[in-house]
C-alpha cells in the first residue's frame, strides 16, 4: 500500500477526489466540498493543508486523511477540523481492509522527517469504526496515544417513524409548553415557517434571516462570516440544505441550519432572537423541521450536533462520546517530554479524586 502527501487540494488526484465525493451524498463531514468550504473559509489563515492519500498497487485510492500544520517547522500534525467540525476521521473506501488502510497512514506518519513530536486528533464519534481503527493504528506505530472527553452527542435512530408518532413520544410537559406557546403566538400574530432548500427558494435571503436571527440571539456572532454562505451554497448543490426560518409577522424570529444527507439529518446550527424569548419561538420552529425530516426526506437518523445541553435529551433518544486524542511520539524528545507529562497530570488527577478518610 502506498501513501503520498499533498499540501493543496488542488493538487489531489482525481482518485481522491472522487473516493470524497461518493459520501458528499451520506456522509457530508468527509465530503471534498466539505474539507474545501472549512478551510477555505476557516483555516486558511493559520494552518497549511497536509493532505494523506493512501493507494493500492494498482493505483486504486483507498482512504484520504486530511490534516494540517501551521508550518513547515511546526512538528505537531492536527487533524483538519475546528469548532464548526461535527466528526473527523479517515475517509476510507468502502470494501478496502479498514484496519491494514488505518496502519499503513499511520505508519507513514510516524516515519515521517522530521519527526512528529504531536498527533492530534479531534471530533472522533464513540460510534466511527474509522476513528477507531486509526487511533489503534497510531498506538501501534510508535505513538502513546491519550484519549480525552469533547462533547456528548445525542441522536435519535428513527427509520420509518413519522412526525406524529415521534411527537406524541415526546415528554407531555414540552408538548403542552409548544402547544400552549403556538396557540398564544398565532392569536395575535402572523407566524410563518419557510424552508430554504433549492437554488430557487433564495437561499441569500434566508442565509441572511439566519445570519440576523443569530446576530439577536444569546450566541457571539460568527468568527469567519463567510462560513455559513459558502457552506449553504455548498450544500444546496447537494441537495442537502434544510434551511428554516420561523417569522413572526414578517420579522425572522428563529432559524435553524440543518445538513440532511441519505443517512442522517445534522441539526448544525440553531438561534433565535431573545426578544422572542418567551413564545419558545425556537421549539416552534424544531416541529416544523422535525416534520420535514421525518415526513419528507424520511431521514433514520437525527443527529443533534455537538454538546450536553439539556434540552436535547428531550427530542432525542440516544447519546455517545465525542472525543479527541492527543499522540505523543516515544521516538522524540519533546513526545517523551509530553507522555510524561501526561502521566504526572493524570497521577494528580487521580490524587485529587482520590477519597479523603
Amino acid at each position: 500500500m502506498k501513501v503520498s502527501i499533498y499540501t493543496s487540494f488542488d493538487d489531489l488526484p482525481q482518485g481522491a477526489r472522487d473516493l470524497c465525493d461518493e459520501f458528499a451524498a451520506s456522509r457530508w463531514f468527509d465530503s471534498l466540498a466539505w474539507f474545501q468550504c472549512l478551510y477555505a473559509t476557516a483555516l486558511k489563515d493559520s494552518a497549511q493543508p497536509r493532505l494523506y492519500v493512501a493507494s493500492s498497487e494498482s493505483g486504486e485510492t483507498l482512504a484520504c486523511l486530511f490534516c494540517c500544520t501551521r508550518g513547515p517547522r511546526d512538528r505537531v500534525l492536527a487533524g483538519m477540523s475546528n469548532y464548526y467540525t461535527m466528526e473527523f476521521g479517515p475517509i476510507v473506501k468502502a470494501g478496502a481492509d479498514l484496519q491494514a488502510t488505518c496502519n499503513a497512514l499511520a505508519t507513514f506518519i510516524g516515519a515521517e522527517r522530521p519527526r512528529w513530536h504531536t498527533v492530534r486528533l479531534a471530533y472522533l464519534k464513540e460510534s466511527s469504526t474509522a476513528a477507531a481503527a486509526l487511533v489503534s493504528a497510531l498506538s501501534r506505530t510508535g505513538f502513546s496515544v491519550h484519549r480525552y472527553h469533547q462533547y456528548e452527542n445525542w441522536y435519535l435512530d428513527c427509520p420509518g417513524i413519522r412526525y406524529e408518532e415521534y411527537y406524541a413520544g415526546r415528554p407531555s410537559r414540552l408538548r403542552n409548553t409548544i402547544e400552549r406557546k403556538g396557540r398564544k403566538l398565532s392569536r395575535s400574530n402572523k407566524v410563518d415557517f419557510v424552508l430554504y432548500r433549492h437554488a430557487t427558494d433564495d437561499i441569500e435571503r434566508g442565509v441572511r434571516d439566519y445570519v440576523a436571527v443569530y446576530n439577536s440571539s444569546w450566541k457571539h456572532p460568527e468568527p469567519h462570516p463567510e462560513f455559513i454562505p459558502e457552506l449553504a451554497r455548498n450544500l444546496v448543490a447537494q441537495d442537502s440544505l434544510r434551511l428554516g426560518v420561523l417569522y413572526v409577522d414578517g420579522k425572522p424570529a428563529a432559524a435553524q441550519f440543518w445538513i440532511t444527507t441519505r443517512n442522517e439529518a445534522c441539526i448544525y446550527k440553531l438561534a433565535y432572537d431573545e426578544l422572542y424569548a418567551a413564545a419558545s419561538v425556537g421549539a416552534l420552529l424544531s416541529c416544523e423541521m422535525f416534520r420535514q425530516a421525518l415526513d419528507v426526506d424520511m431521514t433514520p437518523r437525527i443527529d443533534y450536533g455537538v454538546g450536553s445541553e439539556a434540552y436535547k435529551r428531550e427530542w432525542m433518544g440516544s447519546v455517545q462520546e465525542i472525543f479527541g486524542i492527543q499522540a505523543y511520539s516515544r521516538r522524540s524528545i519533546h513526545g517523551i517530554g509530553n507522555i510524561i507529562a501526561a502521566k504526572l497530570r493524570a497521577i494528580v488527577r487521580r490524587t485529587v479524586a482520590r477519597p479523603k478518610n
